[in-house]
């Protein structure tokens, strides 16, 4: 079972499925994995729930060394051969849990459908029923990888609060254990427990210290790392953190390198070079504009071009927000430009391609500059669109646009008196709309509950503003900034909202 493991371990997994294989790591992987199943089958004191999971595994990988054209046929011929295990041996934890990931791994991220919180298919509710069964006792408990898949199966479910226990399990069954520390937080961040986000990526942090410092780090754990500092921002960002949120960002960049980018396989220009941007994101959320106008190009903008269209993105939402209006065209044409030189096939992370991407972002400082030159239809008409693009975002975690446009959208409303369009703008990035899907909304955060307390208040709806002002001060006191507006590209703030500013 020694050389099934080695087997399992290098193939295909949730996260990296066979499309996400280049060609060189692709036949490695197959040669390898074919050479261990070889030994494992030839072992002559296998028991026959040994013998049979080895066998469903030889047709999770192709027989020959062509690399087949639909990698769907393998992930399906191996859920196909573990049903057959998990019929024989489903008592047996190990089989069970093996057999939804088989399921899982066959359409991976595409279990339910974000806009109608249906699944995408039967074998979704069979793998999740598996995994609840399994959970309800507790050998399932105490399994990661049941606490772990099934934190994958809710967290685009339109009940992701349902994972919260095998979350809460997780974060404490592997010590030291990065990844399942951080896993917990698909779930945090899904209830808008920001805080509780921060604080195990941060724990998780701590153990990537510990394991990259011992020289054993595979090439792509590296994504791994910086994932789990991806998701602290984001986190802290949601949750007006600023010195979190910060010091983070600029963590990142010590590791996102030239030399870690140029490694072609596997291709890691494609996994982690959008996160090399994270520190505009973060000086846009907290409105630190002359930051922002410090900020240095990277020496190969070629290497690094999402990097560099988003610091062009940021400065010209800077200098927009700061009213340098001429400078600020400047910065829109120069992110327009490097925004067409991004090339049509890179990725931003695992969910997208850049592109669809950087669509929001123009969306975003179109909206800005033609609100600071007082076209206020033009304006709106863009943010608005960028919303719509937003929306039309794959999922991803934490989300590829860690800003809401809403957030500018109703901010900007507000400032221009459009109270009534503003909190449904900040009820819909709640969840409170029937008009966002539960999944694409942005619980608890410190920005919308702000937002929408000071459109209660304004409208003179005060029992309903009531509803949500003890939640609203909570978040509030987790923040480490003075909260004026949901953005801070709103220049005049709340400062009569009874205590919004506190």
């Amino acid at each position: 079972m020694a050389y099934w493991g080695m087997a399992y371990a290098i193939g295909p997994n949730y996260n990296k499925p066979w499309i996400r294989y280049d060609q060189a790591d692709f036949r490695e992987t197959v040669s390898k994995a074919q050479a261990a199943l070889a030994l494992a089958t030839a072992a002559q004191n296998n028991k026959p729930i040994e013998k049979a999971l080895i066998e469903a595994l030889s047709d999770r990988f192709p027989h020959g060394e062509a690399t087949p054209e639909d990698f769907g046929k393998l992930d399906n011929a191996y859920v196909k051969a573990m049903r057959c295990v998990f019929n024989n041996f489903g008592e047996d934890i190990d089989v069970a849990v093996l057999f939804v990931e088989a399921i899982m791994c066959a359409r991976p991220r595409q279990l339910w459908d974000l806009d109608t919180g249906k699944p995408t298919g039967p074998e979704t509710l069979e793998a999740m029923h598996i995994l609840e069964a399994g959970l309800a006792s507790q050998d399932g408990l105490d399994h990661p990888a049941f606490c772990h898949l099934y934190i994958h199966m809710m967290e685009m479910a339109p009940n992701p609060e349902k994972a919260i226990i095998a979350a809460d399990q997780l974060r404490q069954l592997v010590p030291d254990g990065s990844h399942m520390q951080h896993m917990a937080t698909h779930i945090d961040i899904a209830c808008g427990d920001y805080r509780r986000g921060v604080e195990s990526n941060r724990k998780a942090m701590i153990s990537d210290d510990k394991f990259f410092a011992e020289g054993f780090a595979s090439t792509l754990y590296t994504a791994y790392r910086t994932h789990n500092i991806h998701v602290l921002v984001y986190a802290a960002m949601m949750a007006g953190r600023s010195r979190d949120a910060i010091q983070a960002s600029k963590q990142i960049i010590g590791i996102i390198t030239p030399e870690l980018l140029s490694i072609k396989s596997p291709p890691m220009v494609d996994w982690v070079e959008f996160q090399a941007a994270m520190p505009a994101h973060v000086l846009i959320r907290f409105g630190r504009w002359e930051e922002i106008l410090q900020l240095e190009l990277p020496e190969d903008k070629e290497l690094f071009c999402i990097t560099s269209a988003m610091i062009h993105y940021a400065k010209g939402v800077a200098l927009s927000a700061l009213g340098w209006l001429q400078e600020a065209e400047v910065a829109r044409a120069e992110f327009e430009a490097a925004r067409r030189v991004v090339p049509d096939n890179r990725q931003y992370g695992i969910a997208c391609k850049a592109e669809t991407v950087l669509q929001v972002a123009s969306r975003m400082l179109e909206g800005e500059l033609e609100y600071r030159k007082r076209n206020l239809d033009q304006a709106f008409a863009h943010l608005r669109d960028g919303v719509r693009l937003e929306d039309m975002l794959p999922y991803a975690d934490p989300p590829v646009w860690l800003q809401p446009v809403r957030h500018a959208l109703g901010a900007l409303l507000l400032e221009q008196g459009r109270v009534d369009e503003a909190e449904e703008v900040y009820k819909q990035d709640l969840g409170l709309s029937k008009k966002l899907p539960r999944r694409k909304a942005r619980l608890n955060n410190v920005w919308a509950l702000h937002g929408l307390y000071e459109c209660l208040t304004r409208s003179g709806q005060s029992e309903e503003a009531e509803r949500i002002r003890l939640q609203r001060d909570i978040a509030i006191a987790s923040a480490d900034i003075q909260l004026g507006a949901s953005c801070f590209c709103r220049l005049s703030t709340a400062k009569s909202c009874d205590g919004c500013c506190s």
